[in-house]
């Protein structure tokens, strides 16, 4: 587990080096932002592969847009690797605020056989949190190209923030009442589109609430199990808090294909009791 830790790390500096702060390579005259966008992916996607490439720990690793598995070392590696290698791209236009996720798998892509998920935050933020059973969720902070480490992170068991994802319009009127009812309580809306970011705040804010819904267009969910909701959940249930996709525990939910997508509801354990309550 250190050299894929040790791997990420690097990840990190370099995405950090070359997108952030040197984002000019990315632009001229005659890009589009979609353009700029695909090439910025690209590139991220391209550092994560290489930097994996050599590991004997990793059997192979899969990224959430291409869905193209690489093999790494498959007869003497055992974990697998998920990424998102820029958790929603369009930020890139508002504040250069954006994320990684990793989740790190033994032997098949289960949520039982996860072993440790991280995300990194850059821009801004240039932070990075790592979760893992033994361990629990560690913090970094970035310090002139070395991540230092930080009191570890924990949830209480209630908090103010509301942070719901999608278009209020495709909402069902349940999921409005629910998100309405934290507005009442006088819980504060922090929502940066970012699932990294959103639960980045929420553990730093030590509790709250995050949702991302079904809707009437995505009557499945948005997020992808294996890629999000797994790492994502696997990281709030060690520091203390639940993930659930309205009634039943993220992390017991199989995935039967690798882009299986789920509604998830994560955050302090208050706020998901009043969600099973609310959906039962």
């Amino acid at each position: 587990m250190i050299e894929v830790y040790n791997a990420i790390t690097n990840i990190a500096n370099i995405i950090e080096k070359d997108v952030f702060i040197g984002y000019d390579n990315f632009t001229g005259e005659n890009k589009t932002p979609e353009q700029i966008h695909n090439d910025v992916y690209q590139y991220c996607a391209t550092i994560i592969e290489k930097e994996f490439e050599y590991l004997k720990s990793v059997k192979g690793i899969i990224g959430k847009d291409k869905k193209q598995f690489c093999a790494v070392n498959p007869e003497k590696g055992k974990y697998l690797v998920s990424f998102v290698a820029i958790d929603n791209i369009e930020l890139l236009d508002v504040n250069f605020s954006l994320g990684t996720i990793f989740g790190i798998y033994e032997n098949e892509f289960d949520p039982k056989n996860l072993k440790a998920a991280i995300y990194i935050t850059y821009g801004p933020t240039f932070q990075l949190v790592f979760a893992s059973k033994d361990e629990g969720v560690k913090y970094f902070s970035n310090e002139h190209g070395e991540f230092i480490q930080q009191d570890p992170l924990e949830l209480e068991q209630k908090g103010k923030i509301n942070s719901t994802a999608g278009i209020r319009s495709e909402f069902s009127q349940d999921h409005i009442d629910l998100i309405n009812s934290f507005f009442e309580e006088g819980y504060r809306l922090r929502f940066s589109d970012s699932l990294s970011l959103d639960t980045h705040q929420i553990l730093f804010k030590k509790g709250g609430i995050y949702s991302s819904p079904a809707t009437r267009s995505n009557p499945n969910g948005t997020l992808e199990l294996i890629f999000e909701a797994y790492p994502i959940a696997f990281i709030i249930e060690l520091a203390n808090g639940e993930a659930i996709n309205g009634k039943e525990r993220i992390l017991d939910i199989s995935s039967t294909e690798l882009h299986q997508k789920t509604p998830i509801y994560f955050g302090s354990k208050e706020e998901i009791a009043k969600v099973k309550n609310h959906f039962s």
